[in-house]
């Protein structure tokens, strides 16, 4: 599989057989007055990275790379800390039905080392396998599927996901593992449980040691 690079509303890099940290959440979930302010500071501090002109092409990708990340965190961070509307995930049945579908093409499409499914948004890490299809499409059949499923459950008929999702390439030594410990204390730090353990969204692949 070739890597692969797109923008929409952020720029994504999406190497082949390459392990994502990936943020998906419910439309409507951070209000737009955040995600546009998140934005802006995002554009000003890529145009003065283009427009550096000492800069080389490997120098640039670098710095909008930590750039995206750190729009990622500020993303992310916003979730955990403000658990905003809706909250479908909380429903027992809607979390099964997002979880059965991530885990479908696990050893597929993909090793699933992790996920967590919150009230509004789900994390997961993961690495693509070599015959898996581009990150955006495995995102595309994930969030599709359980929306359709979800929307039958709930008796919705509209927009259920949002739907751009957060993905960073892992690739610094020790970052899997603050990123799998990131991924199972989210209901700790909300406070739903004292112990990832406990709560019954969480997963946690069988090889890795307990966080």
């Amino acid at each position: 599989m070739p890597s692969h690079f797109y923008h929409r509303k952020l720029p994504h890099f999406q190497p082949a057989e390459a392990t994502f940290f990936v943020t998906f959440r419910l439309a409507g979930s951070i209000p737009v007055e955040v995600i546009r302010r998140l934005r802006e500071n995002y554009d000003l501090v890529q145009k003065g990275i283009l427009e550096q002109k000492d800069l080389t092409e490997k120098e640039r990708r670098e710095l909008v790379y930590a750039e995206q990340k750190r729009l990622f965190a500020a993303t992310d961070d916003f979730l955990d800390m403000n658990l905003n509307e809706p909250y479908w995930l909380k429903e027992k049945a809607v979390a099964e039905i997002v979880a059965n579908e991530m885990k479908m093409h696990d050893e597929q499409w993909y090793t699933l080392w992790s996920h967590c499914i919150m009230p509004n948004h789900v994390h997961v890490l993961l690495t693509l396998l070599e015959k898996a299809p581009v990150l955006t499409k495995v995102m595309q059949n994930i969030k599709g599927y359980s929306a359709q499923k979800s929307n039958r459950i709930l008796g919705f008929s509209g927009q259920f996901w949002e739907r751009e999702s957060y993905d960073h390439v892992v690739r610094k030594d020790g970052e899997f593992e603050r990123i799998v410990h990131y991924i199972l204390q989210n209901p700790v730090k909300a406070k739903f449980v004292k112990d990832w353990a406990d709560w019954p969204f969480t997963y946690l692949h069988p090889d890795l040691a307990i966080v």
